[in-house]
């Protein structure tokens, strides 16, 4: 991945972005084409971005322009599950993600968000 904030890795049944620091809203932008590009050379559609690494929540515009990038680039094509800090309770991303056709879950415990990109519920 061209950012320093981002790596991937390539897992069976999914990939996996981790992400850190405190990413521009270019930066998530970045991020969200390189998803696309790395499904369409993997055939893999299901996502799993470990945030926990934030230092601070991307502001309320970039959270929202994001869900409805998420839900224009993926809509029922991919899963995508999003590990949030553990200082963060919002689940706004995932509300406006979700609202735009993208089947998309973010939560605090990285168990339960796995066991649900991988079941398919």
């Amino acid at each position: 991945m061209s950012n320093e904030r981002f790596d991937m890795v390539e897992h069976e049944e999914y990939l996996e972005y981790v992400i850190s620091g405190d990413p521009s809203e270019k930066e998530w932008m970045d991020l969200l084409e390189d998803q696309v590009q790395h499904i369409q050379q993997t055939g893999k559609t299901k996502i799993y971005v470990d945030a926990s690494g934030l230092t601070a929540p991307p502001v309320s515009m970039v959270r929202y322009r994001m869900g409805i990038r998420t839900g224009e680039q993926f809509g029922v094509h991919a899963r995508v599950a999003v590990l949030r800090p553990t200082w963060e309770h919002d689940n706004f991303w995932e509300t406006v993600a979700t609202n735009r056709g993208a089947i998309a879950r973010s939560g605090n415990d990285r168990d339960e968000l796995i066991q649900w990109l991988l079941g398919g519920n």
